[in-house]
């Protein structure tokens, strides 16, 4: 009887690793898919439902960037990218980059196309100041800007430290620069789960989200 149960969860296990190691996409690697391939796209389309179809990943896309980050993207001038690619190549993970440009501002939101969560976000657009100051952003003015996009991504606050450097970045659009405040959140109980926020500090707009970054970006 033991050695029926033994094989019997064999036998499951080895279902679960074929399906897992044989998840299909229907869109290929690498491949740039523009305004012009979304647009005839079909609804009805079949695709995996355990994955974060294209269409739904733009949706995810474009509630972040005009819901939480408040900008309108119904512009003609956008130029509209969404590209399928994978970090490591001996993972099973991809990740949708969904991005929008034109001449004044640029942004992009990767997704993981398993468990839908958002990777990174990348906003800039051009603005040019007079003044810099080297003064950081107190929390309570960091969580005025950045707060409706951390409960938009259900993190705790209660279980995260803020720490905040402000730095001057002078490759900004050529010879001009600005300010950056750059706010890392770490897990209290675990130093390796943390979250990244840039923050422009005269514009005071959010200019970049990382979940877990090797090094701090802007």
């Amino acid at each position: 009887m033991k050695f029926k149960i033994m094989g019997l969860v064999l036998v499951l296990i080895s279902i679960f690793l074929f399906f897992l190691f044989n998840i299909k996409y229907i869109y290929k690697e690498d491949v740039l898919y523009s305004q012009n391939d979304i647009r005839g796209y079909s609804e009805e389309k079949n695709e995996n439902n355990n994955l974060i179809g294209r269409n739904e990943a733009i949706k995810i896309a474009k509630h972040y960037i005009e819901d939480v980050l408040g900008n309108n993207l119904n512009s003609s001038d956008y130029k509209m990218n969404v590209n399928l690619y994978r970090n490591d190549e001996n993972t099973e993970s991809y990740y949708w980059n969904i991005s929008w440009e034109k001449y004044d501002l640029s942004c992009s939101i990767q997704i993981n196309t398993i468990n839908g969560e958002i990777e990174d976000i990348y906003f800039n657009k051009y603005a040019e100041y007079d003044q810099f100051s080297s003064s950081k952003l107190t929390r309570e003015e960091v969580l005025d800007i950045a707060g409706n996009l951390i409960d938009e991504l259900g993190f705790d606050l209660d279980l995260y430290d803020l720490s905040v450097v402000n730095i001057i970045d002078y490759t900004y659009y050529g010879n001009s620069k600005t300010n950056y405040d750059i706010c890392t959140f770490t897990n209290k109980n675990n130093i390796n789960d943390k979250f990244l926020i840039t923050i422009d500090s005269k514009g005071k707009f959010i200019t970049r989200y990382r979940r877990n970054p090797y090094v701090e970006v802007y």
